[in-house]
């Protein structure tokens, strides 16, 4: 019986796209910034068309639409109207991008975390609750520290989240905890997992203020005590450290621990196109494994797995030509149906990518994950 490869695509792939896909996006504008606005445009051109990637998946295959027919029809109403409605109720273009930003580092974070999951899964080794915590103090910990840094400085993101107020996020964390409490309660008949203390140890990081110096050291140090541990738990792997596995872990840390501290434009560049690259490589994955195993109805994605670099060229060129003519007809109508399509990635992306699902587990080549 042949040995199930590391690699989640392949070794190029997961190299150039998943693991180091952000670092020349951030290394040529840190050390070059003559380049900084090329390299702008292209992350950001990649990250606009990533999103639309997830609609093909919903809305042309008749399998997954099916499953969850009613959400799929009514969340892009609810998601344009709710755009509409704050921009009717005061919410002004830095606020919203504030608001959408803190959104999309969070959901980046999210899916670093599912990859490391399929790694842990493609080499039957991994301590689920160590990958969990790891990735996300690490994320803490880039976050607040640009927000003890930036809070203050006019026209950086971080002063239009520290302008809507501490409250705020306090408000918000609180509905999103409780919110959890109430999901994971119903979801594993009546036991909380291990998420739960963590979202609790979150809400009481902010509620000591997140711009404080001491917020920033607390989730610095717990970054680098449970990196340790992650560390020892992987070395007593049967067959070894998984390589691949540990060079996205060390890619992970170094985005959220180092790179904010060394250049934060170069880092939401780099986060950007990483956060692209991994999801339309996976994609791509899951486009072929799906047609491979006879698992969705759609013509249309079915000659996509044979043809995956040239359809998602062509799918990119299109979805950037298409938006940049929506931008320049109508800057308003532009700004509703992205921050609207964005917020239906969002949840689309939470529906479709389950790996405890069999199905999903199948489609991006690893075992059913707990």
């Amino acid at each position: 019986m042949s040995k199930q490869s590391p690699w989640i695509v392949n070794r190029s792939i997961d190299l150039s796209c998943i693991t180091l896909g952000w670092a020349l996006f951030f290394f040529i504008p840190y050390q070059l910034p003559a380049y900084a606005t090329q390299f702008h445009f292209l992350a950001i051109t990649f990250f606009v068309a990533h999103r639309y990637f997830t609609f093909p998946l919903v809305y042309m295959d008749r399998v997954e639409f099916n499953r969850h027919r009613i959400i799929y029809i009514i969340t892009p109403i609810l998601c344009l109207l709710l755009v509409v409605l704050c921009y009717y109720f005061r919410v002004d273009e830095p606020e919203m991008f504030a608001i959408w930003y803190l959104f999309n580092f969070f959901h980046f974070v999210r899916q670093k975390y599912g990859i490391l999951r399929i790694y842990s899964g493609k080499a039957q080794w991994g301590h689920k609750r160590l990958d969990e915590w790891t990735v996300y103090t690490w994320s803490l910990a880039g976050f607040f520290y640009l927000f003890s840094s930036q809070a203050e400085v006019e026209g950086r993101i971080m002063h239009y989240l520290n302008q809507l107020g501490v409250e705020t996020i306090y408000i918000t964390t609180l509905i999103l905890t409780i919110g959890w409490i109430v999901y994971q309660w119903f979801s594993t008949e009546g036991k909380v997992k291990p998420t739960l203390p963590f979202l609790t140890i979150v809400c009481l990081l902010i509620i000591l203020n997140p711009s404080a110096m001491r917020v920033v050291q607390i989730t610095y140090g717990a970054s680098i005590l449970l990196t340790l541990a992650w560390f020892i738990y992987e070395w007593r792997a049967p067959h070894g450290l998984n390589l691949p596995k540990v060079l996205f872990f060390l890619s992970v840390a170094f985005m959220y621990g180092l790179a904010p501290i060394l250049s934060a434009g170069a880092m939401a560049d780099a986060t950007a196109f990483s956060h692209a690259a991994e999801y339309i490589a996976i994609v791509g994955l899951a486009v072929q494994n799906k047609a491979q195993h006879n698992t969705m109805e759609s013509p249309w994605l079915s000659r996509a797995a044979n043809h995956i670099p040239s359809y998602i060229i062509i799918f990119i060129i299109v979805t950037s030509t298409l938006l940049y003519g929506l931008k320049a007809a109508s800057m308003v109508a532009f700004l509703v149906f992205t921050y609207g399509t964005s917020f239906m990635h969002f949840i689309y992306d939470g529906m479709i990518w389950k790996l405890r699902r069999p199905r999903v587990a199948q489609e991006v080549g690893t075992p059913v994950a707990g």
